[in-house]
C-alpha cells in the first residue's frame, strides 16, 4: 500500500490462497485506516498465529507457513517488520491527507527543481571556463608535443561534468520522490539500489585488482620483449649489427613476426586474468570471433605463407629490376601480403604474393655485377649476304651503341637456317638493367644505320622474293624532316 510492501504471504488458509489473503488484508488495512485514521498498528500472539491489529481491530493473521525458515526468519521477526511498516503506511496516508504537509511538499519540490536548475547552469558555465583556460595555458610553442595530452584533460573535463549532472539529477529526484506519499519508498530503493550497485562495483574492482596486475606485468613484459626485438633487429636493418642467423634483408619481416608472435603469447597467458574472462558472454564472444577468423582468413593465410616463402627464399629484393609474367619494373616493395613493382611507364602494380610465387620470375640485377645484364637483338638476312659480314656489321652497330659493354664483349650467333633467309642473334650485355629499353632502341637504330651503309637487307619473316630494286636507305634519306 502507498508503494510499501507490509509482509508477504506463502501460503493460503482454509481454501483462499495466499493471493486472496493478500487482497483481502489489503481491504481491511483499508477500511480501518478510514475509519481511524491514527489508529496505532500493534502484534498479539494468537492460536491462529500472530494477529496484526490496527487500533485494536485485527488486520491479518501471520502464519508459520509464511515463515521463510530456511533464511533464519522467525513468526515474531515478520510480526515486528509487518507492524512497522504499517505504521509507515499510517504515516503516508496522513500526510497524504494533509494540505499543509502536501504544501510543504510541494513548495520543497519546486525549491529542489530550481535549485536542480541552477546548479546545471553553474556546472556548464564552469565547464566552459575551464575549457577556455585550458586552450589559454597551452602556449604555441608546447602545442604540438601537448596536443594529445590536451585532448585527453578535455575529455576528462567534459567526464567530470557529465558525471556531476548525473549526480545532482539523481538527488533532485530523491528529494523529490520522497515527498510525495506514493513514492516515498521509490525514492529508498533508488538510493539503496545507487549504494548497492557502488557497492557490488567497487567490491568487483578490488576482487579483479590482483588479476589486473597479473594482466598488466605480462603486457609490461610483452612491450619491454617487443621493444628489445624491434633495438635489435634496427641494427640489424641498418648494418650495425651481423648475427649469423639473420641478414638485413630479412630483418624487417623478422622483426615484425616475432614481436607479432610475442604480443599473442602475451594476450593468451593474460586471457585467464582479464575481468569477465570465465562468463559465458565472454566464451560466447571469443568463439564467435575465432569462428569468423577461421572462415575469413583462408585466402588470406594462403597470401601470408607465400609472403614468408618469398621473403625468405630472397627470391627479389626492393630495388631490383624484375620481370613477373608481362611486368617488368623495379621492385619498390614486399610486403607479407603483396609485392608492388614500379614499371618504366610509372605504374604500380600490386601482385598478390600467391600468384608470384607460381610464376616464373626474370631478376634482372642479381647478376649485373658479375658482368651485366644480356640481352639480345635478331635480324634475318638473306643467304647472298656473306655471314661474315653480318656479323661484324652487328659488332659494329653494337659497339656504337651508348650503354652497351664491351666486357664481356657483344657476340653474334647464328639460330636458324631457315628457306629463306639466315636469323642472327646479337647478343650484349648492359649495366643498367632498368634502361634496357631505351638501350635496346638506340641498338636497333644503329643496327639499321649500319645495314644502310653497307647496302644489306634486313629480310622480312614473310620474304618471298627478291625485290627489282633493293629495299635501302640512302644516306642523304637517312634523316629527313622531321627527323
Amino acid at each position: 500500500m502507498y508503494s510499501r510492501s507490509i509482509t508477504t504471504f506463502a501460503g493460503g488458509v482454509g481454501g483462499y490462497s495466499a493471493r486472496d489473503r493478500a487482497l483481502a488484508a489489503g481491504l481491511r488495512i483499508e477500511h480501518l485506516l478510514q475509519a481511524q485514521p491514527n489508529a496505532e498498528p500493534s502484534s498479539e500472539l494468537r492460536s491462529q498465529g500472530v494477529a496484526i491489529l490496527l487500533g485494536g481491530q485485527l488486520a491479518f493473521y501471520l502464519r508459520e507457513a509464511d515463515v521463510d525458515s530456511l533464511a533464519g526468519e522467525t513468526l515474531e521477526q515478520r510480526a515486528q517488520d509487518a507492524v512497522r511498516a504499517l505504521e509507515l503506511v499510517r504515516s503516508d496516508r496522513s500526510t497524504l491527507h494533509d494540505s499543509r504537509s502536501m504544501a510543504s511538499a510541494a513548495a520543497i519540490v519546486v525549491g529542489a527543481s530550481l535549485a536542480l536548475a541552477l546548479g546545471l547552469k553553474l556546472l556548464w558555465r564552469l565547464r566552459r571556463w575551464v575549457l577556455r583556460r585550458l586552450r589559454h595555458w597551452m602556449q604555441p610553442a608546447v602545442r604540438l608535443a601537448g596536443v594529445v595530452a590536451g585532448h585527453r584533460v578535455r575529455l576528462l573535463v567534459r567526464w567530470l561534468y557529465r558525471s556531476l549532472a548525473l549526480a545532482l539529477c539523481h538527488a533532485w529526484l530523491s528529494v523529490v520522490l520522497y515527498q510525495i506519499p506514493y513514492t516515498w519508498a521509490w525514492s529508498g530503493e533508488l538510493n539503496t539500489a545507487l549504494l548497492a550497485f557502488v557497492q557490488r562495483s567497487l567490491w568487483a574492482v578490488l576482487e579483479a585488482l590482483p588479476n589486473l596486475l597479473i594482466a598488466l606485468t605480462i603486457a609490461l613484459a610483452a612491450r619491454y620483449a617487443s621493444r628489445f626485438i624491434h633495438y635489435l633487429f634496427g641494427r640489424i636493418e641498418r648494418g650495425e649489427l651481423v648475427l649469423a642467423l639473420f641478414d638485413r634483408d630479412t630483418a624487417t619481416t623478422t622483426r615484425r613476426l616475432l614481436s607479432f608472435a610475442v604480443w599473442v603469447f602475451a594476450l593468451a597467458m593474460a586471457y585467464p586474468y582479464l575481468p569477465g574472462a570465465q562468463t559465458e558472454a565472454f566464451k560466447g564472444l571469443s568463439v564467435m570471433i575465432g569462428l569468423m577468423v577461421s572462415l575469413g582468413a583462408s585466402s588470406l593465410v594462403g597470401q601470408f605463407a607465400s609472403g614468408l616463402i618469398l621473403i625468405y627464399s630472397r627470391a627479389l629484393k626492393v630495388g631490383e629490376y624484375v620481370q613477373i609474367g608481362g611486368v617488368e619494373g623495379t621492385v619498390a616493395h614486399i610486403g607479407l601480403f603483396s609485392t608492388k613493382i614500379h614499371t618504366n611507364l610509372r605504374e604500380e602494380i600490386n601482385i598478390p604474393n600467391s600468384g608470384l610465387v607460381g610464376q616464373n620470375v626474370k631478376n634482372y640485377s642479381r647478376l649485373v655485377s658479375g658482368g651485366g645484364v644480356i640481352t639480345s637483338v635478331a635480324v634475318s638476312i638473306g643467304y647472298d649476304t656473306p655471314w661474315r659480314q653480318v656479323e661484324a656489321m652487328l659488332l659494329q652497330a653494337a659497339a656504337q651503341t651508348p650503354g652497351v659493354r664491351a666486357e664481356p664483349a657483344p657476340k653474334v650467333y647464328q639460330t636458324a637456317l631457315a628457306d629463306w633467309y639466315v636469323e642472327y642473334q646479337l647478343r650484349v650485355a648492359v649495366d643498367e638493367p632498368w634502361r634496357k629499353s631505351s638501350i635496346l632502341h638506340l641498338l636497333h637504330g644503329q643496327v639499321q644505320d649500319v645495314f644502310n651503309e653497307y647496302g644489306v637487307q634486313i629480310m622480312s619473316s614473310h620474304y618471298i622474293a627478291d625485290p627489282e630494286q633493293e629495299k635501302l636507305v640512302p644516306p642523304a634519306r637517312r634523316a629527313p624532316p622531321p627527323a
